[in-house]
């Protein structure tokens, strides 16, 4: 089967999140099974790996599964935007504009533009969460909070956390053991973690960290379900009453250099909607056997 393994967030490659692809659209999904998907998610060992369908119905482009080493996901950032520029190569498309992803939570809004790719999210629900809960992940995490923790439903389950800036943010280092005790307690993905960065030339911008431990991966590069949580988190904080673009960098304790743009949008109707945007690189082609 044709095989990608496409570096996110990124324009350096070996810089930002990879994701492996597997190119379906020729098979019949009905012919693999769910156990063949998830043992080749937990061969690659890498926090998602995708496999493109034909979509259920022509309003969608593609369909995607989204697995991690352990299970699989109704929908994930930086998988999103790895697998369309994928399928992009796989069908040769160098026009398109726009596409619909199908996946577990629904239809994903996809734009590209000059290589930028961005995605609306389908959801990002906003809900507290109990002040016992908060105490635990501050003790796992070794840190005070500036503002009240909330869960954010975004496909995964995201507890978002704001600290005073962004070197406290970079420097933390949680128990990992016990915030994998405590997500999977409470059901929750894991911890976005964020401060913001002081003297930023452009405002709003924000380091992140996601300490995905629920899913067995103790920090995840650069996350773009983690994005649209921070951005809606952040919304509900500070009420922004116009379109506003926040800067994220991400995976400097891995590594990494990632780069995201969440825009919290004002819609026309009044409604507000949660953009992510960025770039991604191609840094394996070939093919892998079943």
């Amino acid at each position: 089967m044709p095989f990608k393994q496409v570096d996110v967030f990124t324009e350096v490659p070996f810089k930002g999140n990879p994701v492996a692809v597997i190119n379906f659209l020729d098979t019949d999904e009905s012919e693999v099974t769910q156990e063949q998907l998830q043992a080749i998610a937990n061969w690659t060992n890498l926090s998602e790996t995708t496999f493109l369908f034909k979509p259920s119905d022509t309003k969608y482009d593609y369909k995607l599964r989204i697995f991690t080493p352990k299970s699989e996901l109704p929908f994930a950032g930086h998988p999103t935007i790895g697998s369309c520029k994928a399928f992009l190569e796989f069908t040769k498309n160098t026009t398109a504009t726009s596409l619909v992803q199908e996946c577990g939570v629904g239809a994903i809004s996809l734009t590209i533009n000059e290589g930028l790719i961005s995605f609306k999210a389908a959801k990002a629900d906003f809900e507290g969460i109990s002040d016992e809960i908060i105490t635990s992940y501050g003790q796992s995490l070794g840190l005070k909070f500036i503002a009240t923790p909330a869960l954010l439903h975004t496909g995964p389950e995201w507890v978002v956390a704001l600290v005073e800036d962004a070197e406290t943010c970079f420097n933390a280092n949680p128990n990992f053991t016990m915030l994998t005790q405590q997500t999977k307690q409470n059901n929750h993905t894991g911890i976005i973690l964020a401060g913001p960065k002081k003297n930023a030339p452009i405002s709003n911008s924000y380091e992140m960290r996601a300490f995905a431990t629920a899913e067995n991966i103790d920090e995840d590069p650069v996350c773009g379900s983690g994005s649209v949580a921070l951005a809606r988190y952040l919304q509900e904080l500070y009420k922004f009453e116009e379109t506003t673009k926040i800067t994220i960098s991400q995976g400097g304790r891995l590594g990494r250099n990632g780069h995201i743009v969440a825009t919290i949008m004002k819609e026309a109707d009044g409604n507000t909607s949660y953009n992510v945007a960025g770039h991604a690189v191609t840094v394996i082609d070939g093919t892998i056997s079943l």
